[in-house]
């Protein structure tokens, strides 16, 4: 699934965010959203994810030459500051994902077990997210995105409090989420950008 962005623009009461932006975010790939605070990064993540509408313009998502209309079914979000249940268990929060796909109990451990592995956390499967690090966290939201069948993967500021070491090893992540989605970061870190396969800059109002 790749998204199409055909003259999209933002404007909220008097403040007008940005307008006429022409963009595709291609298919297993990932691409940096970029520019500065206000910039309407998140605003398009919303809108992409069929959160929100654009003021104006149209967001389509593209697969198989069928051209749809946003919709979160579609999305699995990482949101700024790693959400996740402290109250539950790493693999009960990955499983979040599955579960809610109509995956059985015995897939979703199948699935999660995996994704958990993938990101390292295999050991704390069973540990609260409560007594995990700020960074491990985070990789259980990243898990979470692995374990999924959803084709489109939206990360806003997803390395926002991490050190370098950590948001190198969840760049190295994203670059695997790939090889079954398309990811989107909203993003302000050096590392991350230059990690992606592409960049779009909301500094202007054009690609």
């Amino acid at each position: 699934m790749h998204v199409v962005i055909e003259d999209v623009g933002f404007s909220y009461r008097n403040r007008h965010v940005f307008s006429g932006l022409q963009a595709i975010f291609h298919e297993n790939e990932v691409t940096a959203l970029v520019g500065p605070s206000g910039s309407g990064k998140s605003s398009l993540l919303a809108a992409i994810a069929g959160f929100t509408e654009p003021t104006q313009g149209a967001i389509w998502l593209v697969a198989n030459d069928d051209r749809l209309r946003p919709r979160p079914a579609a999305v699995s979000w990482i949101a700024q500051g790693a959400i996740v249940l402290n109250a539950r268990t790493s693999l009960d929060n990955v499983l979040l994902g599955p579960l809610s796909e109509g995956k059985t109990h015995e897939e979703a451990v199948e699935l999660g077990m995996r994704a958990l592995d993938d990101v390292g956390l295999s050991e704390r499967a069973g540990s609260l997210c409560s007594t995990l690090s700020g960074g491990e966290r985070q990789r259980v939201a990243v898990a979470r995105s692995l374990a999924s069948s959803r084709p489109l993967i939206l990360a806003d500021e997803p390395s926002a409090g991490l050190d370098e070491a950590n948001t190198r090893g969840l760049s190295h992540l994203f670059t695997t989420l790939r090889r079954t989605a398309t990811v989107i970061i909203a993003t302000h870190d050096p590392v991350m950008i230059d990690a992606a396969d592409d960049v779009i800059n909301l500094r202007s109002s054009t690609r």
